[in-house]
């Protein structure tokens, strides 16, 4: 990549070589150590030529790769490819081709590779498969669509075992929620220590620091005194004023929603060590997203080992697209586990799959409106309690889920807010369903055998 930005005269910048180097290693067997890349970083650091040369590296080398990409618009996306990023590519002018018929606008290579725009709707990516995905400026989709663009990029990767998708944008606002939740992981992850799945890369003015204060635009932005001088930038504070040029220049998030479950004690709850007990000990929780792209079961089970201070353990046993899995996968792990309560929030979304597996012959435990508000409350006490009073091994879509969950309210109470969380809650209802379950089993639970 960075050889490919010499070639056509931009060559990278210390941040842009450090993204490549990063995002791009490679495992013992060849494949993307990351499957899905964040970077978030202030408006003029030169993000549109980084993603545009992991396009055209992707397309060059990879035979008959299929690499997309989506602006705000489908208008938005032909219009970077023709008169932005094409005309970068003119030293190539001879090798690579431009296709500018409407609809089928595109980058192609010898290698067969091509490099194309799609629509940011549901079905923008239908029937179609990719090797790599990059969404610019995601800042810009609501909930609702940033769900979508997950939901269409998602199965043109199911045959592709060497994947990606880049996410590339500054901070968002109050409608950001999708945004949000995936910066969110990503910080999450980097606090972990995590180095496989998802490579996350943050450039922001720190809070320490006035980002409007010329002093300190040398400190935060990446491009600064390289691309971007003093005079740019007071020129966009003149016209954005001080809250916007925070937001994108300085990449500052501005009126968005708080993280309930604070970041530092989800770490340190973490734990990646924990065996499964035998069986009989656990109990199970279910769910399914409110858009039904996924479903989970989760496993808790009490460690004792400390009497003066037991501990709810809880491990993502499945998590898979779809929800029609469940029941037959419910009735294997009742099989081998025998769990002592298998448990689901009977006000969600889990409904029909409830009735399938009570006939199919399990006994479910359904946590009414108080009870559930009592699981979400008594999870978050417990995760933030000093020790943790409940320990996860850490899993993707679980931390992901942690990191995004809102409230909604229950009368006086409260509980997860599935519609208005960035991502799917599945996993973080199942745990706390679960969670639940296995405190309130007793000493005897319906599946023990004698």
């Amino acid at each position: 990549m960075a050889k490919l930005a010499e070639v056509i005269g931009r060559p990278f910048m210390p941040w842009q070589r450090y993204v490549a180097d990063v995002a791009l290693e490679l495992d013992d067997d060849g494949r993307f150590v990351y499957r899905q890349v964040v970077v978030t970083i202030p408006r003029q650091s030169g993000k549109t030529t980084c993603c545009g040369m992991v396009m055209e590296h992707r397309a060059m080398l990879l035979r008959g790769g299929r690499v997309w990409f989506t602006h705000q618009s489908q208008k938005d996306a032909v219009d970077w490819l023709l008169n932005e990023h094409w005309p970068m590519l003119a030293p190539f002018a001879g090798t690579a081709r431009l296709r500018r018929a409407a609809g089928s606008e595109h980058v192609g290579w010898p290698s067969g590779g091509l490099v194309r725009p799609f629509p940011p709707t549901p079905s923008g990516l239908h029937g179609k498969t990719s090797d790599l995905v990059v969404v610019d400026e995601p800042w810009s989709f609501d909930l609702i669509k940033g769900r979508q663009i997950d939901q269409a990029i998602v199965p043109t990767q199911a045959t592709r075992p060497n994947a990606q998708v880049w996410k590339v944008s500054t901070a968002g606002d109050a409608n950001s929620l999708w945004w949000l939740g995936t910066v969110e992981a990503g910080r999450a992850a980097t606090l972990a220590g995590r180095t496989t799945g998802l490579a996350f890369f943050e450039w922001a003015c720190p809070d320490r620091l006035d980002p409007t204060d010329e002093a300190s635009w040398s400190v935060y932005h990446p491009a600064f005194g390289r691309t971007i001088g003093a005079g740019a930038m007071h020129s966009a504070l003149d016209m954005l004023g001080p809250d916007e040029f925070a937001r994108a220049y300085g990449n500052r998030w501005v009126s968005t929603t708080a993280r309930v479950i604070p970041a530092t004690a989800w770490i340190e709850a973490g734990d990646d060590r924990q065996s499964l007990p035998e069986p009989g000990a656990m109990s199970l929780g279910f769910d399914v997203a409110v858009d039904r792209s996924d479903a989970a079961i989760v496993a808790a089970w009490l460690d004792e080992s400390t009497p003066e201070a037991p501990v709810v353990r809880l491990e993502v046993t499945d998590w898979r697209e779809g929800s029609g899995w469940l029941p037959e996968r419910l009735k294997a792990l009742q099989d081998r586990w025998r769990p002592q309560r298998i448990a689901y929030d009977a006000a969600g979304p889990a409904l029909d799959v409830a009735d399938a597996a009570g006939r199919a012959g399990l006994q479910l435990e359904p946590l009414k409106a108080r009870d559930f508000a009592a699981a979400c409350a008594g999870l978050l006490e417990a995760v933030i309690a000093e020790p943790p009073a409940v320990r996860y091994r850490p899993h993707e879509a679980l931390d992901a889920a942690a990191a995004a969950a809102t409230r909604r309210s229950l009368g006086d109470a409260w509980a997860w807010g599935r519609r208005q969380s960035s991502v799917s809650l599945s996993t973080l209802t199942a745990a706390t369903c679960a969670r639940w379950a296995v405190l309130h089993a007793g000493p005897q639970g319906p599946f023990r055998i004698y």
